[in-house]
């Protein structure tokens, strides 16, 4: 095993051969130099965390692999937001029109159908776009699928959906 030192030194030198790299190969994907950055940041936290388990021989492949699949959860999960927005748009949610009494009191309704909803959808829908993880990273944390994930989320812009209609 590795002191303290030696794993140090081994995880600058892969850093230093491997980070433009990856930011190149992040870019690809996701088309955004900081958000690109931070994939691979994440991706090196996870090896710095996990190296005394790592393969060495292998390292370069688990690092590519590791940042697509993170670049590729990333645009999954843009789409999902992206939905989100066009669902709440379809509310008609503040028209122009609506004057900030009117936009407070349907916020006010939101709020208050979103404390009525089921613990796990509240807690899913709380997690997806407010703390913006994907359905797959809130499916692993609660131990279901993301198909099952999507179904609370479904659930719940139906939910709003409807109690906004009812209070217009």
């Amino acid at each position: 095993m590795l002191n303290q030192s030696d794993k140090r030194s081994l995880f600058e030198q892969l850093f230093k051969k491997n980070y433009s790299r990856l930011c190149g190969l992040a870019y690809q994907y996701l088309n955004d130099v900081e958000e690109s950055k931070d994939v691979v940041n994440d991706i090196f936290e996870i090896v710095w965390n996990k190296f005394h388990t790592l393969q060495m021989d292998t390292i370069d492949t688990y690092l590519m692999k590791s940042i697509r699949n993170r670049c590729l959860n990333l645009l999954e999960h843009r789409k999902v937001q992206q939905q989100y927005g066009t669902s709440f748009s379809e509310l008609d949610l503040f028209e122009e029109e609506m004057d900030w009494e009117d936009k407070e009191r349907t916020l006010e309704k939101i709020e208050s159908v979103c404390k009525e909803l089921p613990d796990k959808t509240r807690y899913i829908l709380s997690q997806c776009y407010f703390h913006h993880k994907t359905y797959k990273e809130v499916a692993l944390e609660l131990q279901i699928t993301p198909d099952a994930v999507k179904k609370h989320i479904v659930k719940a812009l139906k939910i709003l959906r409807e109690a906004v209609r009812k209070s217009e």
